[in-house]
């Protein structure tokens, strides 16, 4: 060990870790002296036991006896930890994407991820190239290679006067074991009791070098981890409620109105679930389902079926199905390999030269179950002949243009007929509909085969290195300094199918393929054009044209003009090269209609969805030292300066940057006009191109002031300066404790903290999401105007959103006051410790996601001008692309009166109704605003549907509000020594008394419009707060033979019961069995954990020591609580899925 004296800050002594750690330490020696050293939370050194700002420390011992894979498998048991975006299902609307998957993250008292900064070895570290759906940052912990892992240091208090940006909540600081000698093997396996085969694995060494005067340490180490994915069929929750199926094939929305001279297969029309949606109160609309469904099966011979559990009620799902259980997962595989090293040299007995440096690289195998879906729908047009003509007309209809090739003569070529098009799958001779429709793209779901291989790939490295020292100078005085560089970078790279939208929308209507030419043009105006019987005779494009052509938000269009252009002008549809992609199950039934590989590989390619990088380098200089004496001992300071240089850069795929150039219209001299269009059929805004730099330059002050014996006092102050929009902050800091007697310890703290808003948030926005809230405008009542658009009367709603850039959105910031006490008496009660603290968060202008009621604002405000003129108001149930028969003979977007309607009807919704429920054709009720009217950028709503759902909002980042988070941890802990051996019991708890959000713009009515502001105890609104239990805590018993060889350890680990939000709104809108098993709380949660440990000292000494070691998380297999509307049935914010695991690990010690 180093022989230098003053400067080298040694590890925490064990005595002082026992009374900290969240967890105890076997083999800790009590009697260890206390040495003064710098924690985190101060600059200056001092004694751990009399710091004022409340630190937890977990060291190595307590992480090893926790049965750890990886540092994620400490941060979750920390009480002060709740709502982390880590385990799979926690990750919301970035969940089917996989941009968090098998990341981790830390969140201190669920203030968010950005709210909490993570450190190592004191030194920032550059976040993830990735972010939370609500934008979030944060440093990806299981990156950090866990046999280099030293402790963890939480500061459960404001840190942003000593640290910066971003320690609203607090810092965790981990420790790596810089000065290790000596040489360590290590391996571990878990297995799931489920199902042993499925494990994690891992494999480490370190290796630790001093010279012979202990002036130069060098140490390195290597860490090898595998995980299998793990199936929602092998975990704990899985039973009768469990439902996880999703759609097979392809078919949508057919386009079925007599007015058109449709003409549909009736083998599609499902009467079953028509008669269902009749009977629990829903209307009579045609439903449709793939006439093979129920004579088809999945690859492992189950059958196909329609219908969910789930379904609202009167809107059962007719769509074809199949379980998908096996390709949903509770964990991700995972692949990391992790490298890392420290090297430190002590020039003399002043000066030293320390570096560290990490690596590490994952490999992530996403869920996935080989089936691929566009984001939006493309139209399918019918074949020629399939609409019947008006003989009036001279045998046209006005659904003839919606058939491909019809305006094939307008540039000169033959109108095709059906036999020149023998080929096309919408044709009921070939098995299809037989009717226009429109559908998302769906490949590799009939069946699910799970053939494919989505692949994350992440890259984390760090580098530090500095001089640091001491000197004397000013009558004697002691000071030391700290100068370091460090640089970080990261990266992510996500790899996905997806769909090609211009190839997409070709190969919908047969001109696909890499060897199809199509001979028609791609800017023929089929809007305007007209039939060819007569120009006065409309067309079916003058009423759908619109929808099939709407644009749903920036670049993402329904469909684009050019590929509608060419299936309606040309005439080669299926020939000479040219292929149909089919949507209808004939592609699994009979073997020529099934979709070729060259076609999908021809409009399948497989891009990045995400390319980011991060960098952050950063310039610090810290003096301290000593200053003059006081009645309590000597005042110290520390001052400092800090320079940070931080990159953020993404690169996008040329599908969607450039994209496409796509037409967006004609203009009255028949001229197109031009927009910019994403070529790829899953995203627009979701996929950014940017490259940006933000520069930060600060300067704090430090001072210890023990201006009375037995009491310290930090006061502390830093200046922070982003420029630009952002501005500067100044954060101070006053902390103080007093110690009474030798065994209390009085201690409390009032800090400022602030939050800069991040990059993407500033300059590039929100990343695509979803959201559900309670949306007005879906309630048919308030549609037709006869119930005002508020919340009493407003439905829940899912739906998709995407981000603005946030030019002006400004800090956050925070106070924070703590107080408490340590208190560890001596005589019959030595051993014991007890450690309570008070606390307190004031955060204001929140930097969040706009809350989706306020995003549709200016919607409503549109709706309620459009709402009070009579003029403005149409049939309801001739708005669906698919009317239903009652409305055979009625135009598209039929116009009816509202005040005359009042008068036959009355004004009361009910009157409307018949006695099931349905609304009565024609009535009051079916009379509502023409939803034409009231289109706003921003919100886009279906199109050609009759509930008005939502599609896509569009949202930025707001400063909003104020959260006020309060609450208490309590820690007790008692050892004592026996001749059986040393005993240990601790009991860690978290109380959140509150977690209220005041002045919040669109949460007047609380969160999910409940009414509710208080957000502890209950499962948050997923947005604007996750999911907080109030209640957290565990209890620890151990115990270690005297010599140290036999050691065990029983942790039993408590969350309170807490109320689940979307409750009523589920049980309003749910059918008879989703009443029947949602969950009005989330249920009180025990499990246990179990770990023994048997270490062997060798009679050879060079075989060193063997530490074997076998345990069980969830020993007993708890029962997770039911959460119905958890993506996995399960709130994985808290808890973990997996059930009972065995883990065996062997430590070699030489």
């Amino acid at each position: 060990m180093s022989t230098w004296p003053g400067y080298r800050r040694k590890s925490l002594l064990l005595g002082v870790l026992s009374s900290l750690s969240c967890l105890p330490a076997m083999a800790q020696d009590a009697d260890s002296d206390i040495e003064e050293v710098v924690v985190t939370g101060s600059y200056i050194a001092g004694s751990p036991l009399d710091a004022p700002s409340p630190v937890q420390v977990v060291d190595r011992a307590s992480i090893e006896s926790q049965g750890a894979a990886q540092i994620w498998d400490v941060v979750k048991n920390l009480e002060v930890n709740s709502g982390s975006v880590s385990n799979e299902g926690a990750d919301g609307g970035n969940a089917d994407m996989g941009n968090l998957s098998g990341m981790a993250n830390i969140n201190l008292r669920n203030l968010g991820e950005n709210s909490t900064l993570t450190l190592i070895n004191g030194k920032r570290m550059a976040p993830a190239a990735t972010s939370t759906p609500t934008g979030g940052e944060f440093v990806d912990i299981n990156t950090i290679p866990l046999v280099m892992v030293e402790r963890l240091e939480v500061l459960t208090d404001g840190g942003s006067a000593l640290y910066g940006s971003d320690a609203v909540a607090g810092v965790v600081n981990v420790i790596m074991r810089n000065n290790f000698e000596g040489f360590e093997l290590y391996g571990d396996v878990q297995a799931l009791e489920k199902d042993l085969g499925n494990q994690d694995r891992t494999a480490s060494a370190i290796w630790g070098w001093a010279s012979d005067t202990g002036s130069t340490h060098f140490v390195l180490s290597g860490e090898v981890f595998r995980r299998d994915p793990v199936s929602v069929t092998q975990a704990r929750f899985y039973d009768e409620r469990s439902e996880f199926n999703s759609q097979v094939g392809g078919l949508g929305v057919p386009i079925v109105n007599p007015a058109f001279g449709s003409n549909v297969n009736t083998a599609y029309v499902n009467q079953e679930a028509i008669n269902q949606a009749v009977a629990e109160g829903g209307n009579s609309n045609l439903l449709y389902t793939d006439p093979l469904c129920e004579s088809l099966t999945s690859a492992d011979g189950t059958p196909y079926f329609w219908g969910t559990l789930s379904a609202d009620r009167g809107e059962p799902n007719s769509t074809c199905r199949e379980e998908d259980a096996q390709w949903r997962l509770l964990n991700v595989g995972m692949e990391r390999d992790s490298i890392a090293g420290a090297f430190d040299h002590a020039f003399n007995a002043s000066t030293e030269f320390y570096s560290f440096a990490q690596y590490s690289s994952s490999e992530i195998q996403r869920s996935d179950s080989g089936a691929y879906t566009s984001r939006g729908p493309t139209m399918f047009l019918a074949q020629p002949g399939a609409h019947q003509g008006n003989p009036a007309w001279g045998g046209y209809s006005i659904g003839q243009p919606l058939e491909l090739g019809y305006f094939a003569p307008a540039i000169g070529l033959s109108r095709p007929t059906a036999g020149d098009i023998p080929n096309a799958p919408v044709a009921a001779v070939n098995g299809g509909p037989n009717v226009p429709s429109y559908a998302n793209m769906n490949i590799g779901s009939s069946p699910r085969l799970g053939e494919s291989n989505q692949i994350n790939r992440t890259e984390s490295i760090g580098v530090q290195a500095g001089i640091r020292g001491d000197f004397t100078a000013f009558n004697d005085r002691r000071f030391n300094y700290d100068v370091s560089y460090s640089w970080s970078g990261t990266s992510f790279e996500l790899e996905y199918k997806t769909f090609q939208r211009d190839r997409a929308h070709l190969a919908a209507n047969g001109l696909g393929g890499p060897n199809c030419t199509p001979n028609g043009v791609s800017d023929f105006d089929f809007l305007s054009a007209r039939g060819h019987i007569s120009p006065a005779i409309p067309t079916a494009w003058d009423y759908v044209g619109q929808s099939m052509t709407q644009l749903f938000f920036p670049g993402f269009v329904f469909n684009t003009y050019e590929s509608l252009s060419q299936a309606l002008t040309s005439n080669n549809h299926g020939q000479d090269g040219c292929e149909f992609y089919n949507p209808y199950l004939t592609r699994q039934a009979d073997g020529s209609m099934a979709n070729s590989p060259e076609l999908i590989d021809w409009m399948m390619p497989t891009v990045r969805r995400a390319d980011k990088r991060n960098k952050l380098a950063v310039f610090d200089a810290v003096l301290s030292g000593e200053l003059f004496e006081m009645q309590g001992g000597t005042a110290q300071f520390a001052a400092g300066l800090q320079y940070r240089e931080r990159n953020a850069k993404s690169i996008a795929p040329t599908l969607n940057d450039p994209g496409l150039t796509g037409i967006s219209g004609f203009n009255s001299n028949g001229e197109p006009e031009y927009r910019y269009i994403s070529n790829n059929f899953e995203c627009s805004e979701c996929i950014f191109n940017y490259d940006h730099d933000r520069t930060t330059k600060s300067a704090f002050m430090e001072l210890s002031l023990p201006f009375w014996d037995q009491i310290e006092s930090q006061v502390a102050l830093r200046y922070e300066d982003y420029g630009g929009n952002i501005g500067g902050e100044l954060t101070p800091k006053v902390a103080m404790s007093w110690r009474p007697t030798d065994s209390l310890l009085l201690r409390g703290s009032f800090s400022q903290s602030f939050r800069a808003p991040n990059i993407g948030i500033q300059l590039e926005g929100l990343e695509s999401s979803n959201i559900t809230f309670r949306d007005p405008i879906s309630a048919q009542a308030v549609r037709a105007g006869m119930v005002p658009p508020t919340n009493e009367n407003a439905e829940p709603e899912t739906t998709y959103t995407v981000g603005s850039p946030a030019p002006d959105v400004a800090n956050e910031t925070a106070n924070t006051y703590s107080a408490g006490f340590i208190w560890t008496p001596s005589g019959a009660l030595e051993g014991l410790n007890v450690t309570t603290d008070f606390w307190r968060f004031e955060v204001k202008d929140r930097v969040m996601p706009q809350p989706g009621i306020s995003a549709i604002s200016h919607e409503i405000e549109a709706f309620q001008i459009a709402a009070q003129d009579p003029d403005n108001y149409v049939v309801n149930g001739t708005i669906s692309s698919s009317p239903a028969p009652a409305y055979a003979g009625s135009d598209p977007y039929e116009s009816c009166d509202p005040v005359a309607l009042s008068q036959q009807w009355g004004d009361d919704p009910e009157n409307s109704k018949t006695e099931a429920g349905q609304t009565i054709p024609y009535s009051r009720l079916d009379c509502v605003v023409d939803p034409r009217t009231y289109i706003v950028d921003g919100v886009v709503r279906s199109a050609g549907t009759l509930t008005g759902a939502l599609t896509t909002v569009s949202s930025s980042a707001i400063n909003a509000g104020e959260v006020t988070a309060d609450g208490f941890d309590l820690k007790i802990g008692y050892n004592w020594t026996t001749d059986m051996g040393r005993f240990t019991v601790q009991s860690d708890f978290t109380y959140v008394n509150q977690y209220t959000l005041n002045d919040v713009p669109g949460l007047e009515l609380g969160l999910r419009e409940t009414g509710i502001y208080d957000a502890a105890g209950t499962t948050g609104d997923g947005l604007l707060v996750r999911s907080l239990p109030d209640k957290k805590g565990s209890v620890t018993l151990g115990w270690s033979s005297n010599d140290a060889t036999h050691a065990v350890n029983v942790v039993n680990r408590f969350i309170g019961a807490y109320d689940n939000l979307q409750y009523q709104d589920t049980y309003d809108n749910g059918n008879d069995y989703v009443r029947s098993v949602v969950n009005r709380k989330i249920d009180t949660y025990h499990s246990v954990d179990i770990q023994y440990s048997y270490t062997h000292q060798w009679a050879n000494e060079a075989m060193g020591t063997t530490m074997f070691t076998v345990g069980a998380l969830d020993a007993f297999n708890a029962e997770l609580p039911f959460h119905y509307n958890g993506a996995l049935n399960y709130d994985a914010y808290q808890f973990d899925g997996r059930g009972r695991r065995l883990y065996a690990r062997v430590l070699m010690q030489f």
